[in-house]
């Protein structure tokens, strides 16, 4: 009996403040505790008078360990549980653990509520036990149920930041778990909603200068909601990996990630900008629209899945079945948005008949008036506002107004001698549909047809090939329905090109060659010179003259093409030399092949050399060396026979004189120059289109073929 009332007199003195500590969870739960060396008793006080109510020691019931207090009517049953996530909790022992709590005392007050007191070791050693850690700020999570008999789904639960304190002022307690769903619901709008309808606006809208804004404002939103929700939850993310627990930990540290990704986001997208719309660094621009694109899709693909997780830990059923159903939606929607692209927008169509009609000079008239024009084989798009879209720098398409756009698409040409030839995609292809402005009429008389019916692509079979030098050949084409007068009889039909289309392994290829009128061996009869005798004597021809390149998509499929196989043309395209009459000095710069132009225009006022007055043209012609050239003796006798209107300079290895161009140059603008044409490879046309700017020439007067 003396023994008893010992052991009695202890254990009161030992938990004589055993209740000192308590927090009311909410208006049902009420949480008390007591410290005590390794050990901690805990009392819950629960107005439950059917059913249970629970505490767990982490802020989710994912990898969580708790203790349930079981109202049976008239009892109450403490139990050890571990959750593995929100399904339904197994007992310690049923995992593989040990029950660790011992009860102490208590069960069901007056009210018949719950209110029992338990301990257990602060560290139990158990694996399916969560240790408790005095004066740190965890979590708790609780839940309860009322008026069911059974271990069942709670009809309430919450969860907060705790600490188990030994004093008073050590404690705290802040319940999150509306600012939890706050947080879900922010992020979920920004990264299912927002993100979204931007990434849309930049993958298939680009041709609208509205894109830049809704791009920006959108991610820009959507970032700043991702930094402030997760910067209010950071006091979570910075608890220890022990208390976190697997699931919550990945989801916090992948929030972290994301607002890395944010902040990296951000800087690319505004560098990248400014490279575009304010540095002429193509590769600046390039990589930083590859990071941001590459950091855009990563934070897209982690928000995506972070919504995932976030959603599993709080809401685990309708949560993660509504997010995949919005990822669905988003897979979706992509997917629409992509056939439209490929199957509608990227078709070879002819330009809309709903657009007004505007010729070359008058498109020119109005670009030196201001207007930001270029043209796209039979269009005139206003290219004002497409700078900020253009991923190669705002420059370029400043630089090449009044520019045909077409061998720059294909790829057949760059902006200058230190870019690489670029073929742009269908997509690129697709946005000069949405640009133009207005359908550029073919010119009449051009091309001849038995009827007025328009035309788009045009079927010519190849008649002939002659040999004109190593590389370069003339390729003759016939058409029973298409057919091109015999001389050209309109100096606005001067310099026009064809484009050429041909398919290659679900590819379409597209090169542009001008077409040309004058019959070389004819034109050599008249002026007494010798001649291949391979003329074909046959009206309404179409002739290009080409230079065969090894490895070159179009030139070699042309090189291989047999007699009487077929090509499909279209044209005649392009502002070609904007010649409206025989007056003023003209400058011309040919590069190889970019002699073909010329050659029609040199024909064409030979012809009307006796009607010519105050007219002058000085072509200067480059090729490598004397064998890779043609038509010289043509151009020489001209230049020989004492014509005051023409002037030739040939640019060759042989002669020597490539380093006395630029004061050529210089002399012949001391002329006031009316026109100066340049049809030649990529570096040839921007070198001289700058050079003569820079010697006081409008860039409205530099035609760059």
């Amino acid at each position: 009996m003396l023994k008893g009332i010992l052991f009695l007199g202890i254990f009161l003195i030992y938990f004589q403040s055993a209740y000192s500590l308590e927090q009311k969870l909410d208006s049902k739960m009420t949480l008390g505790w007591e410290i005590s060396g390794d050990e901690i008793l805990i009392t819950l006080k629960c107005k439950i008078e059917l059913g249970y109510c629970s505490v767990g020691f982490r802020s989710t019931m994912s990898d969580c360990d708790m203790v349930a207090a079981l109202n049976f009517g008239d009892s109450v049953m403490i139990m050890d549980f571990w959750s593995v996530d929100h399904s339904e909790p197994k007992p310690d022992e049923a995992e593989g653990g040990t029950n660790d709590l011992v009860k102490v005392s208590g069960g069901l007050d007056s009210n018949n509520e719950i209110d029992v007191t338990f301990k257990r070791k602060l560290v139990t050693g158990d694996i399916y036990d969560n240790d408790i850690y005095p004066d740190e700020i965890g979590h708790i999570t609780w839940a309860y149920r009322d008026n069911k008999l059974g271990w069942s789904e709670h009809s309430y639960y919450s969860s907060a930041g705790f600490t188990f304190a030994t004093k008073e002022s050590e404690m705290y307690f802040s319940e999150n778990l509306d600012e939890k769903f706050n947080h879900g619901n922010s992020l979920t709008f920004s990264w299912l909603g927002l993100a979204v309808i931007g990434i849309l606006a930049a993958r298939y809208f680009r041709h609208n200068c509205c894109w830049v804004y809704v791009h920006t404002i959108l991610l820009l939103v959507a970032s700043l909601i991702t930094i402030i929700n997760s910067s209010r939850l950071y006091s979570e993310a910075k608890f220890k990996k022990y208390e976190l627990g697997e699931a919550i930990y990945f989801h916090s540290r992948l929030g972290q990630f994301m607002m890395s990704l944010v902040i990296g986001e951000c800087i690319f997208g505004f560098v990248s900008l400014y490279f575009v719309l304010f540095t002429k660094n193509l590769h600046g621009s390039k990589l930083m629209g590859k990071a941001h694109k590459a950091v855009g899709y990563t934070l897209l693909i982690s928000g995506l899945i972070n919504c995932f997780l976030g959603w599993g830990l709080y809401i685990p059923y309708f949560g993660r079945v509504g997010t995949v159903g919005g990822i669905i939606i988003i897979i979706i929607v992509f997917v629409a948005f992509q056939i439209y692209q490929v199957c509608k927008r990227n078709r070879f169509t002819k330009a809309s008949i709903s657009l007004p009609d505007m010729t070359h000079i008058e498109a020119m008239e109005k670009i030196r008036n201001g207007s930001k024009y270029m043209f796209a084989d039979d269009l005139v798009v206003n290219v004002r506002f497409f700078g900020i879209s253009h991923p190669g720098g705002a420059y370029m398409i400043n630089d090449c107004i009044g520019e045909d756009t077409g061998k720059y698409m294909v790829g057949c040409s760059s902006y200058g001698a230190e870019f690489n030839p670029f073929k742009h995609s269908e997509k690129a292809f697709s946005f000069l549909k949405n640009l133009a402005i207005a359908r550029i009429p073919y010119p009449s008389g051009y091309i001849i047809t038995p009827d007025t019916s328009e035309r788009h692509l045009m079927e010519f079979v190849l008649l002939q090939k002659e040999k004109l030098n190593e590389h370069t050949f003339l390729f003759y084409f016939k058409s029973d329905f298409f057919k091109m007068p015999e001389r050209c009889t309109e100096s606005l039909w001067l310099g026009k090109h064809f484009l050429f289309i041909m398919k290659k392994r679900f590819k379409r290829i597209r090169r542009y060659y001008s077409s040309l009128f004058v019959d070389l061996d004819n034109w050599k009869n008249e002026l007494g010179l010798p001649v291949s005798g391979n003329t074909i004597r046959e009206d309404g021809l179409v002739r290009f003259i080409v230079k065969v390149y090894q490895g070159g998509l179009m030139t070699s499929k042309l090189n291989d093409l047999k007699i009487g196989e077929t090509l499909t043309i279209k044209g005649p395209l392009g502002p070609g030399l904007l010649l409206e009459e025989f007056k003023g000095n003209y400058l011309a710069f040919a590069g190889g092949t970019g002699l073909v132009p010329f050659l029609d225009l040199v024909h064409m006022a030979y012809k009307l050399s006796d009607k010519l007055t105050g007219f002058h043209l000085t072509l200067f012609v480059f090729f490598r060396n004397i064998k890779d050239g043609f038509a010289f003796d043509i151009l020489e006798k001209i230049a020989d026979s004492n014509e005051d209107w023409f002037r030739l300079i040939i640019v060759v290895e042989e002669y020597g004189n490539k380093g006395k161009v630029p004061e050529m140059i210089k002399n012949e603008l001391m002329k006031e120059i009316k026109l100066a044409w340049i049809c030649g490879p990529s570096g040839f046309n921007r070198n001289y289109a700058n050079i003569l700017a820079e010697g006081g020439v409008k860039r409205d007067r530099i035609i760059v073929m």
